[in-house]
């Protein structure tokens, strides 16, 4: 749902199944988790990790928001655990993970519900970002809803995106409601560049925007009605049942670093500038991401910090919260699918409550 950033050194998954071609060999009933015996993870540290190579699938790369592993094996924190882990690019992650072909994923939390509602055999390990951004761009003529009468707009990139609807709902809430205005409503693909390509040639009238198009925006003479967060849950990590039940140790060392590099980029917290944020620059320059652009900022969003949660937080709000926002229907939530997260937060003396609201932007 972010910006697509090119990164070298990361490795393609190509030719992963979809969705429909692995629900054949997944669980019968379709729940909201495996139908297996809760795991106990027992007291004290964890055991030796069962698997040491970890390989974590993300849809792109972007230089923030899946930032969190590159900063777990720079800052030794997996070695610390005894792990090593690869960031592959997969074109359909909760697919890459159900395969077998990686080990752990990031994937939109819808997606990741109509997957376990349709019997892939995938666990939901823990929250990626807890609250979502939704910033509006519209042409410089249109000052309200009704100027948007009888033309196009963007609010996806793709057809049946659950985020559509999230987007409209936003939109009705801070005072641009949709419903009722004749819009026709297009689709130029999934990369906000190409929705900010189709606003500056004066194709489209409105469209979600993320940091990086501003400028471009900007320079069209664009105008910004809405600028808003949610506590929504963005992304989810899962990983494949089997893996999942095999992997305990491992699970729960490599949640334990990751939620200490969550925490190194967003010290001393969510809403505040990250005390960290030179050194984290650093780092991602030295992986080859280009950082010029963050260099300097004084935002206290320059990492992304205001989607965070410092402790990965998912549950059963969060889960609800978006099949409504996302019109999706009913499933029950397992929380059981948790124990692994809450280990590894127990570990670093963290709850799993849900995050605050922040004032945006």
């Amino acid at each position: 749902m972010r910006r697509s950033i090119p990164r070298s050194g990361l490795a393609a998954a190509a030719g992963l199944a979809v969705f429909a071609l692995l629900t054949g060999c997944a669980a019968g009933d379709p729940a909201a988790g495996s139908d297996s015996e809760p795991v106990e993870i027992a007291d004290g540290e964890p055991g030796e990790p069962e698997d040491t190579d970890i390989t974590v699938a993300i849809p792109f790369p972007d230089i923030t928001m899946y930032s969190m592993y590159v900063l777990a094996t720079d800052l030794g924190y997996y070695e610390e655990e005894g792990l090593t882990v690869e960031v592959i690019t997969a074109d359909n992650v909760t697919a890459a993970v159900a395969s077998g072909s990686a080990d752990v994923g990031v994937e939109s939390t819808g997606t990741v519900i109509e997957a376990i509602r349709g019997g892939v055999d995938v666990d939901l390990l823990s929250g990626h970002y807890c609250r979502q951004n939704f910033d509006f761009a519209v042409q410089p003529d249109i000052e309200s809803v009704e100027d948007l009468e009888g033309t196009a707009i963007v609010l996806a990139g793709t057809p049946g995106d659950p985020a559509e609807f999230q987007r409209a709902r936003v939109l009705a809430e801070e005072g641009w409601d949709l419903e009722g205005v004749n819009v026709e409503i297009v689709y130029p693909g999934p990369g906000s560049e190409s929705w900010t390509e189709f606003f500056v040639n004066d194709r489209i009238t409105l469209q979600p925007f993320y940091g990086d198009d501003r400028p471009a925006l900007e320079e069209a003479g664009a105008e910004f009605p809405v600028e808003a967060l949610r506590n929504w849950a963005n992304d989810v990590m899962v990983a494949g049942s089997g893996y999942v039940e095999e992997n305990p140790n491992t699970l729960v060392r490599f949640l334990r670093a990751t939620l200490k590099a969550v925490d190194f980029q967003t010290a001393p917290a969510p809403g505040e500038f990250p005390e960290n944020a030179d050194e984290v620059l650093d780092i991602y320059e030295a992986n080859d991401f280009d950082v010029e652009a963050l260099r300097g900022s004084d935002s206290p969003w320059v990492l992304d910090g205001h989607l965070a949660c410092q402790n990965l937080y998912f549950g059963t709000e969060a889960w609800d919260t978006t099949v409504e926002t996302q019109s999706l229907e009913p499933i029950e939530f397992d929380e059981s699918q948790l124990v692994y997260l809450e280990k590894a937060q127990e570990l670093l003396g963290l709850d799993n409550a849900g995050p605050e609201t922040l004032p945006y932007p």
